[in-house]
């Protein structure tokens, strides 16, 4: 009993990884995640002269081509209104008290080393990928705000919690903010993604993040998930007051 067969050679150990859902399959609660619009890989949208369409039309199909690597080509009405945000300059944020507070994307600009609008406006357009920010429309705030994430589902058909709910554990880490003024964006964007699959006890999948915009295959993904771990930032501590891989939208770090 519990010897070895002879003539029969040990069945390796498989290590299963498992399976990241994308945002459209975890179906996120919501008006604004009803609508999803399918971009054909490689869609470059350029001059157009067709006087049937508006420039909103324009502005939309222009819009979806671009975010769709970010969103496996099928991109929610809700990233549209997230892009709109990102426009304006500032985010909208519902904190857990129900309250908004409106983050300032030049803050998040400035911590990046240089790097420009459109590079912050990826970083931030991959955390709503990921599902680590959702986006709501009306409701008690009568408008389009964002709202961080508590607890994604593991899999299509769970529960999505935010932050502030009630029977959610508050999570004790955050991203660390000054990631960015010390580490490269695509290394900090790729520390937020490992924080986010780690607080739900997932394993990331370097075959998934080589899909994202930005990210040039899996090779490219495993080097920028190296980076990410060697930077120390992935296992920091944070403070007790943000959960898990989400952008802290406190006013004052000691409120």
């Amino acid at each position: 009993m519990g010897r070895k067969k002879p003539g029969k050679p040990r069945r390796p150990r498989v290590h299963r990884v498992p399976r990241q859902y994308t945002l459209r399959e975890l179906a996120p609660p919501g008006a604004a995640y009803r609508e999803w619009y399918q971009v054909r890989p490689g869609t470059d949208v350029g001059p157009v002269d067709d006087p049937r369409l508006r420039d909103e039309d324009l502005d939309l199909l222009r819009r979806t081509a671009r975010l769709g690597p970010l969103y496996e080509n099928a991109v929610p009405r809700a990233a549209i209104g997230l892009d709109l945000l990102i426009d304006t300059g500032a985010l909208p944020v519902v904190g857990p008290d129900g309250t908004g507070t409106s983050f300032p994307v030049e803050n998040l600009v400035s911590r990046c080393r240089g790097e420009g609008p459109e590079e912050i406006r990826e970083a931030v357009h991959r955390l709503h990928s990921a599902g680590v920010l959702l986006v709501e429309e009306g409701g008690e705030h009568d408008a389009l705000h964002v709202r961080m994430v508590a607890e994604r589902p593991g899999a299509p058909g769970g529960t999505w919690r935010f932050e502030g709910e009630g029977g959610v554990s508050r999570a004790a880490t955050c991203v660390p903010e000054n990631m960015w003024d010390e580490i490269p964006l695509d290394v900090a964007a790729t520390v937020a993604y490992l924080r986010s699959y780690r607080s739900q006890l997932e394993t990331p999948d370097p075959e998934e993040y080589g899909r994202h915009s930005g990210v040039n295959g899996p090779d490219h993904a495993r080097e920028l998930f190296a980076a990410a771990e060697a930077s120390g930032y992935v296992d920091e501590r944070g403070c007790d007051a943000c959960p898990a891989a989400h952008l802290c939208t406190r006013r004052d770090a000691d409120g």
